[in-house]
């Protein structure tokens, strides 16, 4: 991507849109969609293939060395096609957020949607090199060398920079004879727990009913589907603020919770102390533990 970058510059993104052709047909399926994020502006380039999608009920199409910029808040369907079958396409996928970028790389084949695990970079520069960058392009002045090497600065960056690793938070539960559906749910709550996900999308993944899905999770675990995606959240929150100096913020936002007022009443309700306490409690915790191993 940046030798592209090198030569086009702030183009390499700005794809030309055309009106949205009569028959296109969305590619439904419980994961396909999972690579948007609505609440973060984003930069799409692809690797091989071709994208199809829609932003803002217009046709997009990319091939292999394009990219697009989706603003925050586009109206974006990612995956359409209007012929006999999707095109395939290998893309990655870069979410700007205030403590850096959420990088996820997904490919769509005849038959399946795959997505990376997501990779965290935390690092504010990138924040203020894309907000330059950003402030630059609305600038009716705007200079495309200035463009260019701003963006170039912050894909330079993010190239260099150690990205987290948001894997599996937690171990799948470990309960004997569990129904196909219900383990087929726990993977996926397990895959995509920070992304945005309805009680419909999750049973469609699991081939059965919304309310059926919602008895197997009473049955066999004794809490709701959400009561188990909020578990998981909130363990991996506890472990990146015990673990890195990630403000409340950018924890809240990279586990899935978009009202943090909503992840701080939870994670109180939890763990008996504020987000914001978490860290100086848990790390206290943590060397009182290693000095009594030493005695």
């Amino acid at each position: 991507m940046l030798p592209r970058l090198d030569v086009l510059g702030s183009e390499l993104f700005f794809t030309p849109s055309t009106p949205c052709p009569k028959e296109i047909v969305p590619v439904i399926f419980a994961n396909g969609q999972c690579a948007l994020h609505r609440n973060a502006p984003q930069f799409v380039f692809v690797l091989a293939g071709q994208a199809q999608m829609l932003v803002n009920n217009r046709w997009l199409s990319l091939p292999k060395g394009h990219g697009a910029f989706l603003p925050k808040g586009v109206n974006c369907v990612p995956y359409v096609w209007g012929g006999e079958h999707p095109t395939l396409c290998d893309w990655l996928w870069f979410q700007v957020h205030p403590f850096g970028v959420v990088t996820v790389r997904a490919q769509l084949t005849l038959t399946a949607h795959y997505q990376s695990p997501s990779f965290a970079v935390v690092d504010q520069r990138l924040s203020d090199l894309f907000n330059a960058w950003r402030r630059e392009q609305l600038n009716p002045d705007t200079h495309k060398v200035a463009s260019k090497g701003l963006l170039c600065a912050f894909f330079a960056l993010l190239m260099r920079s150690a990205p987290l690793l948001m894997d599996e938070p937690m171990p799948l539960p470990q309960c004997p004879h569990l129904p196909t559906p219900l383990q087929d749910a726990l993977q996926f709550l397990h895959r995509y727990y920070n992304k945005p996900l309805c009680l419909q999308e999750l049973a469609r993944t699991c081939g059965v009913a919304p309310a059926y899905l919602c008895r197997l999770f009473q049955r066999y675990l004794g809490i709701t589907p959400w009561q188990y995606l909020g578990r998981i959240r909130l363990h991996l929150a506890e472990r990146l603020l015990r673990e890195t100096t990630l403000s409340v913020t950018a924890v809240a936002t990279l586990v899935g919770f978009n009202d943090l007022r909503h992840f701080q009443r939870l994670f109180r309700r939890t763990y008996g102390i504020p987000p914001s306490q978490a860290r100086v409690t848990f790390r206290s915790k943590s060397v009182a533990s290693e000095v009594n191993k030493s005695h």
